[in-house]
Protein backbone atom coordinates (compact mmCIF):
# COMPACT_ATOMS: atom_id res chain seq x y z
CA UNK A 1 0.00 0.00 0.00
CA UNK A 2 1.21 3.42 -0.96
CA UNK A 3 1.73 6.12 1.72
CA UNK A 4 -0.56 9.12 1.20
CA UNK A 5 0.81 12.66 1.30
CA UNK A 6 -1.26 15.69 2.44
CA UNK A 7 -4.20 16.18 4.75
CA UNK A 8 -7.58 14.56 4.87
CA UNK A 9 -10.74 16.56 4.39
CA UNK A 10 -11.60 16.25 8.11
CA UNK A 11 -8.22 17.67 9.14
CA UNK A 12 -8.65 20.63 6.78
CA UNK A 13 -12.16 21.34 8.13
CA UNK A 14 -10.94 21.22 11.73
CA UNK A 15 -8.08 23.60 10.94
CA UNK A 16 -10.47 25.93 9.11
CA UNK A 17 -12.85 25.86 12.09
CA UNK A 18 -10.03 26.77 14.50
CA UNK A 19 -8.94 29.68 12.30
CA UNK A 20 -12.54 30.91 12.06
CA UNK A 21 -12.96 30.86 15.85
CA UNK A 22 -9.69 32.74 16.38
CA UNK A 23 -10.59 35.40 13.80
CA UNK A 24 -14.08 35.83 15.22
CA UNK A 25 -12.76 36.36 18.75
CA UNK A 26 -10.07 38.74 17.48
CA UNK A 27 -12.61 40.85 15.60
CA UNK A 28 -14.82 41.01 18.70
CA UNK A 29 -11.86 42.16 20.80
CA UNK A 30 -10.94 44.83 18.25
CA UNK A 31 -14.55 46.04 18.21
CA UNK A 32 -14.56 46.39 22.00
CA UNK A 33 -11.28 48.31 21.94
CA UNK A 34 -12.64 50.73 19.34
CA UNK A 35 -15.79 51.22 21.41
CA UNK A 36 -13.73 51.88 24.56
CA UNK A 37 -11.61 54.46 22.76
CA UNK A 38 -14.72 56.29 21.56
CA UNK A 39 -16.27 56.23 25.05
CA UNK A 40 -13.06 57.58 26.58
CA UNK A 41 -12.97 60.37 24.00
CA UNK A 42 -16.59 61.35 24.71
CA UNK A 43 -15.96 61.35 28.48
CA UNK A 44 -12.90 63.54 28.05
CA UNK A 45 -14.76 66.04 25.86
CA UNK A 46 -17.64 66.07 28.39
CA UNK A 47 -15.10 66.95 31.08
CA UNK A 48 -13.88 69.89 28.98
CA UNK A 49 -17.45 71.10 28.42
CA UNK A 50 -18.23 71.00 32.16
CA UNK A 51 -15.01 72.81 33.04
CA UNK A 52 -15.71 75.44 30.39
CA UNK A 53 -19.19 76.05 31.80
CA UNK A 54 -17.85 76.44 35.34
CA UNK A 55 -15.04 78.73 34.19
CA UNK A 56 -17.58 80.87 32.33
CA UNK A 57 -19.33 81.55 35.65
CA UNK A 58 -16.01 82.59 37.15
CA UNK A 59 -15.14 84.84 34.20
CA UNK A 60 -18.54 86.55 34.21
CA UNK A 61 -18.08 87.29 37.93
CA UNK A 62 -21.83 87.10 38.43
CA UNK A 63 -23.42 85.46 41.43
CA UNK A 64 -25.69 82.85 39.78
CA UNK A 65 -29.42 82.78 40.40
CA UNK A 66 -30.98 79.70 41.97
CA UNK A 67 -32.54 77.26 39.53
CA UNK A 68 -31.90 74.90 36.65
CA UNK A 69 -30.53 75.85 33.24
CA UNK A 70 -30.54 73.35 30.38
CA UNK A 71 -28.37 73.83 27.31
CA UNK A 72 -27.35 71.92 24.22
CA UNK A 73 -23.69 72.34 23.35
CA UNK A 74 -21.39 70.81 20.79
CA UNK A 75 -17.67 70.28 21.20
CA UNK A 76 -15.18 68.23 19.17
CA UNK A 77 -17.98 66.95 16.97
CA UNK A 78 -20.02 65.57 19.88
CA UNK A 79 -23.43 66.99 20.83
CA UNK A 80 -24.16 67.26 24.55
CA UNK A 81 -27.07 68.07 26.84
CA UNK A 82 -25.83 70.22 29.72
CA UNK A 83 -27.84 70.74 32.92
CA UNK A 84 -26.64 73.38 35.37
CA UNK A 85 -28.33 73.34 38.78
CA UNK A 86 -27.65 76.20 41.18
CA UNK A 87 -28.56 75.43 44.80
CA UNK A 88 -28.51 77.40 48.04
CA UNK A 89 -25.93 76.51 50.69
CA UNK A 90 -26.10 77.14 54.45
CA UNK A 91 -23.75 80.09 53.90
CA UNK A 92 -25.64 82.79 51.96
CA UNK A 93 -22.41 83.96 50.30
CA UNK A 94 -21.89 80.65 48.49
CA UNK A 95 -23.92 78.80 45.88
CA UNK A 96 -23.58 75.17 44.88
CA UNK A 97 -23.28 74.61 41.13
CA UNK A 98 -23.92 71.10 39.80
CA UNK A 99 -23.11 70.54 36.13
CA UNK A 100 -24.22 67.28 34.52
CA UNK A 101 -23.35 66.28 30.98
CA UNK A 102 -25.05 63.66 28.83
CA UNK A 103 -24.71 62.86 25.17
CA UNK A 104 -27.56 64.18 23.05
CA UNK A 105 -28.17 60.73 21.53
CA UNK A 106 -28.54 59.15 25.01
CA UNK A 107 -29.96 61.88 27.29
CA UNK A 108 -30.72 59.50 30.18
CA UNK A 109 -27.09 58.35 30.46
CA UNK A 110 -25.07 60.87 32.48
CA UNK A 111 -21.47 60.94 31.26
CA UNK A 112 -20.01 63.44 33.67
CA UNK A 113 -21.11 65.35 36.78
CA UNK A 114 -19.23 67.97 38.73
CA UNK A 115 -20.12 69.92 41.85
CA UNK A 116 -18.56 73.36 42.38
CA UNK A 117 -19.08 76.28 44.70
CA UNK A 118 -19.21 79.93 43.69
CA UNK A 119 -18.61 82.75 46.16
CA UNK A 120 -20.47 86.05 46.03
CA UNK A 121 -17.42 88.22 46.81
Amino acid sequence: MKKQNGFTLIECLVALFIVAVVLASASRAIGLIISDVHDSFVREVATWVAENEYNQYLLDQKYPDLGIVKKQLSSAGVDFNVTETVLQTPNPYFRRLEITISEKSTPDHMIYKTVNFIAQY
